[in-house]
């Protein structure tokens, strides 16, 4: 029962609290590869976000996925660290699988500024990357 509650106090704010929008793209360190992503953040408190993303991945010239992640930013002024785990249908025969990274960024008025790394669990060329983008922010 207390976990229960120890939950719900902890994302009771995400349910009331205005979610920000935003729209973003990766480049990848692979060749060519690049991401897409559309997401929402809810601000749980002024040191934590929590958002979720639909993110588009194009891993190499064969591979792509398509998925959900989900990924609570943790805040120090403009700056966050946000830990990542997703699900991600990929095509070639390779069905679903996980995939978890981590990013760091930088937030001006609209725009973020981000680094980071993501990998998944299936083992195909390029199935790990760093990467650097920018997404912009809408409220």
């Amino acid at each position: 029962m207390k976990k229960y509650a120890l939950l719900l106090a902890l994302f009771s704010g995400v349910c009331f609290a205005k979610p920000q929008v935003y729209f973003g793209a990766d480049a990848l360190s692979n060749s060519s590869a690049y991401s897409l992503q559309s997401g929402f953040y809810f601000p749980v408190n002024q040191e934590l976000d929590f958002g979720y993303e639909l993110d588009f991945t194009q891993w190499n010239q064969d591979v792509h996925s398509f998925g959900i992640n989900i990924k609570p930013a943790f805040r120090k002024q403009q700056f966050y660290l946000a830990p990542i785990v997703g699900m991600h249908y990929f095509n070639k025969n390779i069905d679903y699988s996980y995939s978890l990274g981590a990013e760091v960024g930088y937030d001006f008025e609209r725009v973020t500024i981000r680094a980071g790394y993501k990998d998944v669990d299936e083992e195909f060329y390029d199935n790990d990357a760093f990467y650097v983008g920018v997404a912009v922010r809408f409220d």
